[in-house]
């Protein structure tokens, strides 16, 4: 086989792989979604209301996304306040366009939740209500305000609130958890049940909150949703604004260890070669993502994804140019190891330490291809292939996975 075939064959492979994976994962989603209609409508306990428990991203069903997953019994704007005056966390208003893929010691003193959610709009999804028992008298509601905690280049919780049209008191909300995903340029959402609890946690043993239980409505047919839904009973108190701080203490583990060992364990010219590989694509992959998140902080005026687009170019460039940089001293077999396992550590470090548990098939396969890409890249720098007579065109292969690799999912195919 030839040189310039053997990049043709592994482009053709890694599509084919990916094509397959993605036509059977729209597949089986299809086939979990066609059994059910999708006009599950669900009347509201105490209310005349009758809603549709889940968001859509255009006034069809079809369109279905996201779950419901809460519904506050009261004063609408009493919702809104109890939201966003009193805060112990860190939640941010949601800026315009943004899209996705603890309770307090002494409860009487302060008034609203722990984390005091803000104001914003975002992108549109609609929910369907109808003010009385037949859903055929029903209108279509856009979001009446987003609110989200953490940050936009890691990961967050999010909120899209629907206040009742007329006469009736209560705010549906629909809360998920998602992460900024810097191979596909966008938010994936993680999971709808660790918000649920995260703002059901904001409402329990409040002094303003009669009564807070879960209600099933059925509505499974999205993420991790289980179909049963937080109710949340809101009493009638004035409206009390104390502020009340919590301190946080840590604690340090140290360890001992034998320096001289460590010394001589370093001094050897393959394992001191063979490790700088994956703690660089490591470096670089963390950089990318917490170095994005410390400039959000501190440039909180600027839309974040001018930041993104700042930080892309290292992902891009900057892996693959390690991988080349660190693998010219090593041999084959241990140059594809050093940068397939790298690369692979730093994705799991990077979904460890922003608490992601559960990603869709397609991202797990889109990542080792990824992986593979990288370490095709480290055996063609490799020292042995560098200085072989036939050349094997590595260098090529893993510098034309590796693109196909990031359009891919900015092109949507995975």
């Amino acid at each position: 086989m030839s040189a310039i075939s053997r990049p043709l064959m592994a482009l053709v492979v890694l599509v084919l792989v990916l094509a397959t994976l993605g036509l059977g994962s729209v597949a089986f989603d299809s086939a979990s979604d066609d059994p059910e209609p999708t006009e599950a409508f669900v009347s509201l306990d105490g209310e005349s209301a009758t809603l549709w428990p889940y968001t859509s991203r255009a006034t069809a069903f079809e369109e279905r996304t996201l779950a419901l997953n809460l519904i506050v019994y009261g004063d609408t704007e009493a919702t809104r306040l109890h939201l966003t005056e009193q805060s112990e966390g860190d939640w941010n208003e949601t800026d315009d366009e943004e899209e996705d893929v603890g309770v307090a010691e002494d409860d009487e003193a302060v008034f609203g939740t722990v984390t005091a959610w803000g104001d914003a709009d975002g992108s549109t999804r609609y929910t369907y209500v109808s003010p009385t028992p037949s859903p055929d008298d029903g209108v279509w509601l856009d979001e009446s305000y987003e609110l989200h905690d953490g940050t936009y280049l890691g990961t967050r919780h999010h909120i899209r609130a629907y206040e009742s049209p007329a006469g009736e008191d209560w705010t549906a909300i629909q809360a998920h958890q998602e992460h900024w995903d810097w191979f596909h340029l966008r938010h994936t959402v993680d999971s709808i049940e660790q918000s649920q609890q995260y703002v059901e946690a904001e409402f329990m043993d409040r002094w303003f909150v009669d009564d807070v239980t879960r209600v099933h409505m059925g509505n499974d047919r999205s993420s991790d949703a289980d179909g049963w839904v937080t109710a949340v009973e809101l009493a009638d108190h004035p409206a009390v604004i104390t502020a009340s701080i919590v301190g946080l203490l840590g604690a340090s583990v140290l360890r001992r260890v034998d320096h001289a060992s460590v010394v001589r364990y370093w001094q050897a010219p393959r394992v001191r070669n063979g490790i700088a590989l994956p703690v660089s694509l490591i470096a670089v992959y963390l950089f990318v993502r917490f170095g994005a998140i410390a400039l959000e902080g501190v440039f909180s005026s600027f839309d974040p994804r001018i930041v993104a687009a700042g930080f892309y170019p290292l992902l891009l460039v900057g892996l693959p140019v390690c991988t080349y940089l660190f693998a010219r001293r090593l041999d084959r077999p241990t140059a594809f190891s050093a940068a397939s396992i790298g690369f692979a550590v730093a994705i799991l470090l990077d979904y460890t330490l922003l608490g992601v548990t559960r990603l869709p098939v397609d991202v797990l396969v889109h990542r080792f291809s990824a992986a593979v890409a990288l370490g095709f890249l480290a055996v063609g720098a490799s020292h042995a292939e560098r200085f072989d007579s036939a050349r094997h065109g590595y260098v090529r292969t893993g510098v034309v996975l590796w693109v196909v690799v990031l359009l891919l999912p900015l092109l949507q195919f995975v």
